[in-house]
């Protein structure tokens, strides 16, 4: 390896770990960095001689320097979230696997041996659920302060004893859903950056056009009718599963949306608000999730070949 190269890999673990901290230290901001992680390490590896070695010593590097920083702990954090994720989307890159693969197994991988890991360190189930039900508590309590000083009415008791139950049954959908975020996140930055001279094919290609496979469907129908499971730990599970098959479906919704953008030339200013508008009110948010599972059906990008047997009902008609 050059002295380029070593040079490069330092930049590149030291950004890594950089951005994990950032998570802790700076409020909001901190969090969107934090989720860029995995960004230099896979723009420092990907498409280089020995990508694979570079990503892991890479990695390696990160979680000591966080270690350095934060402590073992924190660099264990890091190593078993985000320091695997990047060792995992390098490899995969290479192996020219599909951005919705690396996603999914980046993002469950990820979250798997974060649990194990945390499982471990606590001591069990039960501790854990403890500890997620402490940390939810403590957030709850330092927004009402902030309510408090904005003037805003404080939420009562049984509310936040409500809120804080939702959160953490739904705490696995919520999890998978922003690691599969950061996923793409990462990925995107790459593409943007270096993947067109990196990569020997095309990672995302033409988004409008996505679509979630068909057998999707089957999964999002096995979760809804499994909220009517009369046990709770079935029933927890089958609304985990939905929330997440059902955020899939409202990324196709925006790709028709998109669609139909570069269609019709809308205006950025218009997209923008009309994106707004999709992320801020929840019953439009279902609604393109809603259309994003009748695609299937109803085509509306005219995607699909016509079938002979439509053709074959016309002429009857």
């Amino acid at each position: 390896m050059t002295r380029k190269a070593v040079i490069g890999m330092v930049r590149a673990a030291a950004l890594a770990g950089a951005f994990f901290l950032a998570g802790g230290a700076i409020p909001l901001l901190g969090g969107i960095l934090m989720m860029l992680a995995p960004a230099p390490i896979i723009i420092y590896a990907v498409g280089r001689p020995s990508p694979n070695a570079r990503a892991i010593i890479a990695v390696l590097l990160a979680t000591a320097f966080v270690t350095l920083l934060w402590g073992s702990l924190g660099g264990l954090a890091y190593f078993v979230s985000f320091g695997l994720a990047t060792a995992i989307a390098c490899y995969m890159l290479e192996r020219r696997s599909s951005f919705e693969m690396i996603t999914a197994v980046g993002a469950g991988v990820m979250v798997a041996v974060s649990v194990v890991a945390m499982l471990v360190i606590v001591g069990g189930p039960d501790a854990l659920i403890k500890s997620v039900h402490g940390a939810l508590t403590q957030m709850m309590a330092r927004g009402q302060d902030f309510n408090k000083l904005l003037g805003m009415p404080v939420i009562p008791a049984d509310t936040q004893a409500s809120v804080i139950a939702l959160t953490m049954q739904l705490s696995p959908a919520f999890a998978l859903l922003l690691a599969a975020s950061a996923m793409l996140l990462n990925l995107r930055v790459f593409w943007r950056w270096a993947g067109p001279q990196r990569l020997a094919y095309n990672l995302f290609g033409d988004l409008s056009r996505w679509s979630a496979p068909e057998w999707m469907v089957w999964l999002l129908l096995a979760g809804g009718f499994g909220l009517f499971i009369p046990v709770s730990a079935i029933s927890s599970i089958a609304l985990n599963g939905f929330i997440c098959i059902a955020a899939i479906y409202f990324c196709q919704g925006l790709a028709i949306i998109g669609f139909y953008f570069q269609s019709l030339a809308v205006p950025s200013i218009v997209r923008g608000i009309i994106y707004f508008v999709v992320f801020a009110q929840p019953f439009v948010a279902a609604l393109v999730c809603t259309a994003g599972v009748f695609d299937m059906w109803i085509d509306f990008r005219r995607l699909k070949p016509p079938s002979p047997e439509a053709n074959n009902l016309g002429d009857f008609f």
